[in-house]
């Protein structure tokens, strides 16, 4: 049997589905509940693009535009079965196209710095990273008990 892949842009309603349950799958990398639901709540209001498998959205990029030339990733996960299968990639991929349509230079995201040394965290890390990210400097947002790093990548 072949394997269908389709990505494409989502509404707000099928974003917060999607996000409920890519974090309901992945605690270890989705394990505080307050900011599940603020995530689950923020995708409403962004861009949003899904990558489905054979009908099934198996992962969601949210990104916003925070200045004419940047797009953010505001959220993105893959659910676990279909880890190590380049849809992550792919999904990455399309954003980035689409953001550029867009007018965007640059993208930019925020993950858990690697001195945290979270095992979860550090391949979130080399994902950006392979995928073209450079790290441009660390952070301790207000109320956080993590040190953030806040990568970029020029399209």
């Amino acid at each position: 049997m072949s394997t269908h892949i389709m990505i494409r842009t989502v509404t707000a309603d099928e974003a917060e589905q999607v996000c409920r349950s890519i974090t309901a799958d992945l605690p270890e990398y989705f394990g505080l509940p307050e900011c599940n639901e603020q995530y689950a709540q923020g995708v409403r209001a962004r861009t949003n693009m899904c990558i489905e498998v054979n009908g099934t959205m198996a992962g969601l990029l949210s990104m916003e535009f925070p200045y004419p030339n940047n797009a953010n990733i505001y959220w993105m996960g893959i659910i676990r079965s279909f880890h190590r299968q380049g849809l992550g990639k792919s999904l990455l991929k399309s954003s980035v196209e689409l953001a550029k349509r867009m007018g965007a230079e640059t993208m930019t995201v925020e993950t858990l710095a690697p001195s945290e040394s979270d095992e979860s965290y550090m391949k979130t890390y080399r994902f950006y990273e392979s995928n073209g990210f450079k790290p441009m400097f660390h952070l301790k947002p207000e109320g956080y008990k993590w040190d953030m790093v806040y990568m970029v990548k020029y399209l």
